[in-house]
């Protein structure tokens, strides 16, 4: 169901801007907006026990300098909910993960159209910072069973995709892909009682890397 609501926001985001005919930076050279939107995310690696996609939000700054020729350069400053859902089963197992990050690409566009700035592709690296992690589980459903795991406070990332630009409303579409390994020693731990581990029990020296998908309006 979430899923099905995520593609109508999609569907929904891209009609409209469809309405506006001018095109992006005809004759500016930079552009500074709000952008926000979705995210589907997700976790890889052995270290939790079968990851599979969550929703989450975005939403921050962005500023657009036009370079020579077909290129761009676009700098951005955002806060990201991503993290994971998990099929585990009984009160002390964990369900879903939300990581809060700080995330600042950097990003190359380019027209895919010589002289049209209106579809370019989308090539970066983004450092982000992690400010906050919880985990979920049955028993504690809506505030966190454990918050502030033992996941390393940086990441980096490869980001590529595509983005579309009008005058007032563009649409970025980018998969961004954790190139770090940011497992630190996991060991969750119930808030309530210290002693009592947080199940099934993790690969506390595994593998733990970010994979999302973000779809964004901007403006």
């Amino acid at each position: 169901m979430e899923i099905k609501k995520f593609i109508l926001v999609i569907l929904i985001s891209f009609g409209f801007s469809q309405a506006f005919a001018q095109k992006y930076l005809d004759g500016d050279r930079f552009k500074v907006g709000l952008k926000a939107g979705l995210v589907l995310s997700t976790i890889s690696g052995d270290a939790f026990a079968k990851a599979s996609i969550k929703n989450g939000f975005t939403g921050g700054l962005y500023y657009r300098y036009k370079l020579k020729g077909i290129f761009h350069f676009q700098s951005e400053l955002n806060a990201m909910i991503r993290g994971a859902r998990f099929k585990n089963t009984g009160p002390d197992g964990y369900t879903k993960v939300n990581l809060l990050y700080i995330d600042a690409p950097q990003l190359i566009l380019m027209d895919l159209k010589k002289n049209d700035h209106t579809n370019c592709a989308v090539l970066g690296v983004q450092p982000s910072l992690l400010m906050q992690s919880w985990v979920y589980t049955p028993y504690w459903q809506l505030s966190p069973a454990a918050r502030g795991i033992a996941l390393n406070g940086g990441d980096l990332y490869a980001v590529f995709g595509y983005q579309l630009n009008k005058q007032i409303v563009g649409i970025q579409s980018v998969v961004k892909i954790g190139l770090t390994n940011i497992n630190r020693g996991l060991n969750m731990y119930d808030v309530s009682e210290p002693s009592k581990p947080i199940l099934p029990a993790t690969n506390n020296s595994g593998i733990v890397r970010n994979i999302s998908w973000e779809v964004t309006l901007s403006f």
